[in-house]
């Protein structure tokens, strides 16, 4: 069993990390770590007999050998680096880094000590973003055009991290791994030119931003992220034959059966996709990750999709909410 220590008890890590360590055959939860003692103490599971640590205590034990950064947005480098230093393989929550700059610079240290640093972009693990991979790939739709994206909800709530600018909130920041990772998946051109975008910011922190660039394979992406709208989770790969259609990817949860909808020469061959929770899928995928020795292209993965991001984030005209 691969021995996981949990850094931060934020509510992703209590509501759906930790349950999906206790549910693993491949790892446990052997260390939990939080600068609220009280808080850290209501994280651990009833079934389990540990005692909360500091952080610094967490990434120095000799009983964790994977890492699990829960943590605001701004603390990601710092804490990642620390765990790597001390020979820890970590599993980042998005995003990585807030730069392109500062990933290169966490993956380095990975590299330099040869530990993964995995961004922790669960939803990939769930099996229908397969299946429409496999369909793309086979032809079926014919060359991809487009691919279209949205994902927002009415919060965060007052005192949510992601509304304070110092610890990397925006909507940008928390949400933009979804669709950019999804355009890294899908589309077969890597290179992206900026097309056009906005962003919407209020004191410095971004609200929406919605963009456009093309791929030098001819491809069209177009992403939506927001706080402050009604809830959507979803893309849409529109090809020369057809298109592909997913609600709740970015959320799919694991007891509910998600349907994809296809359309192919004007038939419907849409199919549903049985439950599958995406959270105990990446724990076993980054284990099998940590015993083979072969991260590399999740490494790629985090620096292209961080180089993206930055296109985007640099090149949106802003305006004022």
């Amino acid at each position: 069993m691969i021995r996981v220590g949990v850094l931060g008890c934020s509510d992703i890590a209590r509501r759906k990390f930790i349950p999906a360590l206790l549910k693993s055959s491949q790892a446990c939860c052997a260390a939990l770590a939080s600068r609220q003692p009280l808080k850290a103490a209501s994280c651990v599971p009833p079934a389990l007999s540990i005692t909360p640590m500091t952080y610094q205590e967490l990434v120095c034990s000799p009983g964790v050998d994977l890492v699990y950064v829960s943590l605001p947005n701004h603390l990601h480098e710092e804490w990642s680096i620390r765990a790597l230093e001390q020979g820890k393989h970590v599993i980042c929550e998005k995003p990585l880094g807030l730069s392109a700059a500062s990933v290169t610079r966490m993956l380095d240290v990975a590299d330099s000590h040869g530990r993964l640093l995995f961004e922790n972009l669960m939803y990939l693990q769930h099996p229908q973003h397969t299946m429409v991979k496999a369909l793309i790939d086979s032809g079926r739709i014919g060359k991809v055009l487009s691919l279209q994206s949205e994902f927002a909800f009415p919060g965060p709530l007052d005192g949510d991290f992601r509304l304070d600018l110092r610890q990397g909130g925006g909507a940008f920041h928390d949400m933009n791994r979804y669709p950019l990772s999804a355009a890294r998946y899908f589309l077969t051109g890597k290179q992206h030119r900026f097309c056009q975008g906005t962003q919407v910011v209020r004191e410095g922190l971004v609200l929406s931003l919605q963009a456009e660039s093309c791929t030098e394979s001819g491809e069209t992406f177009s992403f939506l992220t927001a706080f402050g709208l009604t809830y959507r989770s979803f893309y849409r790969i529109s090809a020369e034959r057809g298109c592909i259609a997913v609600e709740r990817a970015y959320t799919t949860p694991a007891d509910m059966e998600n349907r994809i909808a296809v359309t192919i020469d004007g038939r419907d061959e849409s199919f549903s996709v049985p439950p599958s929770d995406h959270f105990l899928n990446t724990v076993d995928f980054v284990c099998g990750l940590i015993r083979s020795g072969d991260w590399q292209r999740e490494h790629q993965r985090a620096r292209d999709v961080a180089e993206l991001a930055g296109i985007f984030y640099d090149n949106c005209r802003e305006i004022k909410g």
